[in-house]
């Protein structure tokens, strides 16, 4: 029996790589985590050995549980292409991508140009001089081809090490915010996508002004059933839990909603804790770049402090036993997951000390 929660059996191995003549004429960063092999059994978990980088220069570096061009195992994967969300990176949510690749998949995720992290920085050094990096719309257009173009690349052999490693029949999506409307959107585009976690997606009206993004969601489009787990977190200031609830509603395909109680919108991506201090302070300082009809002072002073929140473990916990056990129901077709996923999942979690609510 899996257990969901817990690292799988394989050490993890990460590659980064550049993607030429990408969707929008831009050049993409990949970065890919994949089972390794034997050789580097614990290397991904001792900090002399596992990977170490830099988001933004002159940033305290972060680390990740995965080894740098680690020899990658001989098996054929499962592929999970996972997306950021605005003003984040490809290795936000290393905490679920390395969870995945230990437990046998490959994990494959981009900067989306346009809404990075480093985009946004830039837009911040340079005040009003100049046309902005940072442009939501034109991303918009964009992400969901480059999530296609990621799965292009990988099957044509883009990564010598690992070419052919990769199964075009079981091929699923996961993304935060931004990332989580990419996650939804790529399913009218691209039908090989088999399976769907989109973690509290971008959809509908809330401050932010990520409206615009709900007539660009061809949810009739699909063509086919994509089973779909929505993650949403009950008090998250930038999308509102509401509108998550009619997104549910509105989906035409196998689908369960999860909201994690007392969360908030960064609860599930690395460093909870810190990201969303720094998106509470950075807010309400007023130093954000305009943006027109967002209020972004007000939207700072509406967000709790963390410590009034629920732990950032709770959030840890619940993207990682929930995808793992999601993509191994839909491209495994794991009869435990399937179950897991059926039964009272809200005991299930409440034996964990995690208060959810399931739809």
């Amino acid at each position: 029996m899996v257990d969901w929660f817990a690292r799988g059996f394989h050490p993890v191995g990460v590659r980064t790589t550049l993607l030429d003549d990408a969707p929008g004429g831009s050049s993409l960063t990949l970065e890919l985590w994949y089972p390794a092999t034997e050789a580097h059994r614990g290397q991904d978990l001792d900090a002399t050995s596992q990977d170490e980088f830099e988001v933004v220069a002159g940033f305290p570096a972060a680390r990740q549980h995965a080894v740098r061009d680690a020899a990658p195992a001989n098996e054929f994967l499962p592929l999970v292409v996972y997306s950021h969300g605005a003003t984040s990176h490809r290795r936000a949510c290393t905490q679920l991508c390395t969870h995945l690749a230990s437990h046998g998949y490959a994990v494959a995720s981009v900067d989306h140009p346009g809404s990075t992290v480093m985009d946004l920085m830039a837009d911040l050094r340079s005040a009003s001089e100049g046309p902005r990096r940072m442009n939501m719309l034109i991303s918009a257009g964009n992400r969901p081809k480059e999530v296609s173009y990621v799965v292009d690349r990988l099957m044509d052999g883009v990564i010598s090490e690992l070419n052919g490693q990769f199964d075009s029949k079981r091929i699923g999506a996961c993304g935060v915010s931004f990332g989580g409307w990419t996650t939804l959107a790529v399913n009218s585009l691209d039908s090989r996508f088999r399976a769907s976690f989109p973690i509290v997606p971008a959809f509908g009206a809330g401050p932010l002004g990520t409206n615009f993004l709900e007539p660009l969601l061809d949810l009739e489009g699909w063509g086919r059933d994509v089973p779909t787990l929505v993650l949403a977190a009950e008090n998250d200031s930038l999308i509102m839990i509401d509108e998550l609830r009619r997104l549910h509603r509105e989906l035409r395909c196998d689908k369960r909603l999860v909201v994690l109680r007392n969360a908030e919108h960064v609860h599930f991506v690395d460093g909870a804790e810190e990201r969303h201090e720094m998106l509470r302070m950075q807010f309400k300082s007023g130093a954000m770049p305009s943006a027109a009809g967002v209020d972004f002072v007000s939207v700072g002073e509406a967000m709790k402090p963390f410590s009034e929140l629920c732990p950032a473990e709770h959030g840890s916990d619940t993207v990682r036993g929930l995808g793992l056990a999601h993509m191994n129901a839909q491209l495994r077709d794991d009869a435990d997951a399937r179950n897991f996923l059926r039964r009272d999942l809200a005991a299930a979690f409440q034996h964990r000390g995690i208060d959810i609510e399931v739809v």
